[in-house]
């Protein structure tokens, strides 16, 4: 939920997943009620419309784990 209040600039991070899950959640399956792995969340976040670097550059910041998916 973290990850998603970043790229939506945001200080609430449940607006930001619930607006998250409106605009993405039939393609991505609803966030925040599962847990899913770091490179599971991550494909995830690639079917939006963010910047893949973006993804990457969040996800590092907040877990401090580097994704290398290609």
């Amino acid at each position: 939920m973290l990850v998603i209040e970043k790229l939506y600039r945001s200080q609430d991070s449940i607006t930001s997943t619930k607006k998250f899950n409106q605009t993405y959640g039939d393609k991505t399956g609803k966030m925040g009620e599962r847990t899913l792995s770091l490179n599971d969340f991550y494909r995830a976040l690639r079917k939006t419309d963010f910047l893949r670097l973006e993804c990457k550059r969040v996800i590092k910041e907040i877990t401090g784990h580097k994704i290398e998916l290609y």
